[in-house]
């Protein structure tokens, strides 16, 4: 476990030294370092577990908190390629952070960031997991409000709250989990299990938690806010990687209920499709209403994060034969991370040449940014799942596990095999608006000087390509090295026909190949129609029904706010005019009084001795009343 625990240093020692690096070339330099260690650590790691072994690592108990790690086929992947993309992010810096203000700030939270993502993937316990979650919240909220304007603070705190939220969820889950002494160790299927009914308590807090970072339908608003206003490394990672950390809890969780084999959370596999199915559904349709890139960059985040979901639902729903869809879960994950970033970071090179997001102003770029057109143009073909691309293999996966659910004969089940087709044909749509307004037709928008292609750009956006084309034309051999390692390690032991599925049937090809027809149909349509133009009334988003709540929640607030000055204000004053009478009337006791008043000063008695004289009256009226009068 010495690679984990410099996957997880490294970065925060980076973190440390950062502002001793003055020039914006040595924090670039240190910043490649950084990922080149990174990508050396995870694949060593990546091979320690070759061999099917499960590492695991405990540290001291701190209390509740345990920090345990843990290295399986799973966690080895998801950090070998948060590296891989995390690497090729920095070498993209070199060019991109001359044009951004407060360099060092971005590189220390770009660190930590990176440090905590990988603790979140090596995590051993929910409890280490949740802290790490947390840590990648927080330091990456400064990517979002980092150029510290009015759009990108609004987003900074949405994100912020969310994840807060998420967090809350999460840890809600684990003390009903401890409550119920079920494990909390990650990995590890939950056993004797004495109420079935707190358990899918804990699952639902896990799935709405894990959910929120997943960017999955209704909890996805930050994920549209936050993309676009952040430096452009930053909008790569947190859609390439960050949000794989709600795809890679929900399949822990799939995990803890055994993937349905012990009808735990009977429910849970029927909930989590219907999820999946409206975040691709939604995501889709709001991307093609997008005219800013990044904006319709971060919907298509949301609809392929809906991909993943569907996939983990499926796996759930069919009850330990669902191998097709926990490998195409993360597959996909993995494809997504490569060619989303891809994208991005090309749209960061044409935003810093022309100043322009809005695709309705560009075109025309090809000749100027050929590199970047080209590696875009195979990033767009691999999401629209085109054969011989990555994104065709994953989407494969997922596609033969939604047949699967819909054979069962449930209309419900039948009906999300239907929208996976219809999801592919609005992404393939978005795909050629994204590629054909930015690099297409006449060039509207005149060039910034010195924002061309640089050889580090270039190069970034060329190592996500070349990962791709071998994804997309050696399948088998990444399914037997990486996927099917992965899928043990979430728990699924039963392959199947996994490592020698014929991907490049006849049929997949056609039926790819049809729906990437009606989708250069679609988009024709829409452009000659100006559909894709067409702007939903406010008060049907989700950010509307946000904005209600939270002004519910502060005029609520503000009212009980109000009744509480208040009443606490009566109160006071009460209060004080009986302190006034008691030591008025004490003071007559002490000058007017005879007897013992004479000898003891009521005044003086300090409140233990005044409550103590108050018990015993209370107590000799209580006997005389009982006892001498007899009632």
């Amino acid at each position: 476990m010495y690679w984990s625990t410099v996957l997880i240093l490294v970065p925060f020692l980076g973190a440390a030294l950062v502002s001793r690096f003055r020039s914006l070339r040595s924090q670039a330099l240190l910043g490649i370092a950084v990922g080149a260690v990174g990508l050396l650590a995870s694949f060593m790691n990546f091979l320690a577990q070759r061999s099917g072994t499960v590492l695991l690592w405990k540290l001291n108990s701190l209390g509740l908190f345990e920090p345990a790690f843990r290295l399986d086929g799973l966690s080895a992947l998801f950090s070998l390629f948060t590296a891989f993309v995390w690497l090729a992010s920095g070498i993209y810096m070199y060019t991109y952070m001359q044009h951004e203000e407060r360099s060092v700030s971005f590189y220390v939270f770009y660190f930590l960031t990176l440090g905590a993502v990988q603790g979140v993937f090596l995590a051993g316990n929910f409890v280490t997991l949740l802290v790490f979650f947390e840590i990648m919240t927080v330091t990456s909220f400064f990517w979002v409000i980092h150029r510290n304007d009015r759009e990108s603070l609004r987003a900074g705190y949405f994100y912020l709250f969310l994840g807060i939220v998420a967090g809350l969820c999460i840890a809600g889950a684990i003390a009903i989990l401890l409550a119920s002494g079920v494990t909390l160790d990650v990995g590890v299927a939950a056993t004797l299990v004495a109420n079935k009914a707190t358990l899918g308590w804990a699952v639902l807090l896990f799935v709405l938690g894990f959910g929120i970072k997943a960017g999955m339908v209704p909890v996805h608003i930050w994920l549209p806010m936050a993309h676009p206003v952040a430096p452009t490394p930053g909008s790569a990672l947190l859609s390439g990687i960050l949000i794989k950390a709600g795809a890679y809890g929900l399949l822990r969780t799939g995990q803890l209920v055994q993937w349905g084999l012990g009808d735990l959370v009977p429910w849970l596999g029927t909930l989590i499709v219907i999820i999946g199915v409206a975040t691709m559904l939604l995501g889709v349709a709001f991307a093609l209403l997008q005219g800013n890139a990044k904006r319709l960059l971060a919907y298509h985040s949301v609809s392929q994060m809906g991909y993943i979901i569907l996939g983990i639902g499926t796996a759930l729903v069919l009850r330990g034969h669902g191998v097709d869809g926990v490998a195409g879960a993360i597959f996909h994950s993995l494809n997504h991370a490569l060619f989303k970033s891809a994208l991005f970071l090309g749209v960061g090179v044409v935003y810093l040449g022309t100043g322009e997001l809005d695709l309705y102003k560009l075109g025309g770029l090809w000749k100027k940014y050929p590199m970047t057109a080209i590696c875009m143009l195979i990033a767009a073909f691999g999401i629209t799942g085109t054969p011989g691309l990555n994104g065709f293999i994953s989407k494969s996966l997922l596609h033969h596990s939604a047949i699967e659910v819909a054979l069962s004969g449930n209309p419900l089940m039948v009906w999300a095999e239907r929208l996976f087709n219809l999801v592919g044909v609005g992404t393939t749509a978005s795909f050629v608006k994204l590629i054909g307004l930015t690099f297409l037709g006449k060039q509207k928008t005149e060039l910034r000087k010195g924002a061309g292609e640089t050889p580090f750009v270039a190069g970034s956006m060329a190592i996500l390509a070349v990962a791709m084309l071998i994804i997309g034309t050696q399948p088998n051999l990444i399914v037997n090295l990486f996927i099917a390692p992965a899928t043990i390690g979430a728990g699924v032991t039963e392959l199947g026909h996994l490592s020698t599925m014929k991907f490049f049937e006849g049929s997949a090809i056609r039926d790819m190949i049809v729906t990437l027809l009606i989708g250069f149909a679609f988009f024709g349509l829409g452009m000659k129609t100006h559909l894709f133009h067409y702007k939903p009334p406010k008060w049907l988003s989700l950010e509307a029904v946000g904005q209600q709540f939270v002004r519910l929640y502060v005029c609520a607030e503000g009212s009980v706010s109000k009744m509480y000055q208040s009443l606490s204000t009566t109160i006071a004053l009460s209060g004080r005019r009986q302190y006034k009478r008691m030591i008025v009337m004490n003071r007559r006791l002490d000058f007017e009084g005879g007897g013992i008043f004479t000898v003891l000063s009521f005044s003086n008695l300090n409140s233990n001795a005044f409550l103590i004289l108050t018990v015993l009256a209370v107590l000799v009226l209580y006997y005389f009343v009982k006892y001498v009068l007899g009632v």
